[in-house]
């Protein structure tokens, strides 16, 4: 019966299912170039008998989900980071042998490799659940995996992948579809906060307005982003028509469309945390700063305000990371940003350029996420 009890199951199914990835699905495919079709290979294949130190990596892991220590979720986070820069090294250095005959040849990432990351990443998630992501041993281990994989790619271990490839190619459009991305994401998501915040404050102070303010913008979430852009299409293009802005480039397509879209689809969840944040201040403190003399103004600055910033904070968190997605489709529009990646890979059948665009956009939203939920802990120990 303690044995039922001390079994961690997720832990041990994340790693039964990389290790059984690892082993039985290929995890690349070598093309001779980037149309023709290529063979796929798995670990073992490729790496030879270093997988089976991986393997051995993994069982480790799911043998680690069956220890009642205290210490098991810091030793799952460091074999986990010690598995995957392994991983990475042994493939990059393949990748190496396998192109050196040929400049054109082209690693492709293959299924296995992909349930072996999510995998990966699931028990990184779930070994710092209840720890404080901010502790020095976690954010060393995050820079150490960090480092290395940059490290790998500076000295070109993976220059053989396709999607190092496309990258070469395509690399001064990708710096401005990254800029892009981050004006109509940050940009949209400041906005927002400038509109939503006032707006939930006034529903808070106005009951009876809360419904008027509330209600059109959880209209505004269910339109969907293609239609959404079809709605704006006459008014800005309209706009676009005066010779203010038409200066600023404000047309029906372009960055204006999928910038207005955005800040709009940021209002509920900014807005509506607001309310909750304010709502969540315990009326009893309120009226004993009444009690002290302080008026309205200075109840709003030093007590109301700070102790409503945490929710408020998590609205704008929320928005953000939805923002940052769904900036993707501004591609469909002409707004730039690196759905033009993802788009452009999809109409000419390449994986690797979708991920291209796909990958930065995952590596800004956890980045972006963890900054935020960082400022809320710290915002919550100052209370």
């Amino acid at each position: 019966m303690f044995l039922k009890r001390a079994i961690d199951k997720p832990q041990m199914f994340y790693s039964i299912v990389a290790l059984l990835a690892l082993a039985f699905l290929k995890i690349v495919e070598v093309k001779p170039n980037r149309i023709a079709g290529g063979e796929k290979y798995t670990a073992y294949a490729l790496i030879g008998l270093p997988v089976l130190i991986l393997l051995g990596g993994f069982l480790v892991m799911a043998v680690l989900s069956l220890s009642p220590s205290r210490r098991k979720s810091l030793m799952s986070i460091i074999c986990g980071a010690l598995l995957f820069v392994l991983l990475m090294f042994l493939m990059g250095r393949k990748g190496e042998e396998l192109s050196a005959g040929s400049p054109a040849i082209r690693v492709s990432l293959s299924m296995g490799f992909y349930i072996v990351l999510v995998m990966l990443y699931l028990l990184f998630g779930h070994a710092i659940k209840g720890k404080d992501p901010t502790s020095r041993i976690i954010k060393l281990i995050a820079g150490v995996v960090i480092i290395s994989v940059i490290v790998m790619v500076y000295m070109g271990s993976f220059d053989a992948f396709s999607i190092m490839k496309e990258y070469q190619i395509k690399r001064n459009q990708f710096v401005d579809s990254v800029r892009t991305h981050l004006f109509l994401s940050l940009g949209s998501v400041l906005a927002g906060a400038l509109i939503a915040i006032p707006l939930g404050y006034l529903a808070y102070r106005k009951k009876n307005l809360e419904r008027a303010v509330m209600v059109p913008l959880s209209i505004v979430e269910t339109i969907p982003s293609l239609s959404l852009f079809g709605i704006l299409l006459v008014p800005l293009a309209g706009l676009g028509r005066i010779g203010f802005f038409r200066a600023l480039g404000i047309s029906g397509i372009g960055w204006a469309p999928a910038f207005v879209a955005l800040t709009l689809y940021t209002l509920l969840p900014i807005g509506r945390n607001t309310l909750v944040g304010f709502i969540s201040v315990s009326k009893d403190v309120i009226e004993a700063a009444m009690g002290m003399g302080m008026n309205k103004s200075q109840i709003f600055r030093k007590i109301e305000f700070p102790l409503a910033l945490p929710i408020i904070i998590t609205g704008v968190r929320i928005a953000l990371v939805q923002t940052i997605g769904g900036a993707v489709l501004a591609g469909l529009v002409g707004g730039g940003g690196l759905g033009t990646f993802v788009f452009l890979g999809l109409g000419e059948g390449s994986p690797d350029l979708v991920l291209l665009g796909v990958i930065p956009i995952i590596f800004l939203t956890l980045t972006m996420d963890g900054i935020l939920k960082s400022v809320i802990v710290r915002i919550g120990r100052r209370k």
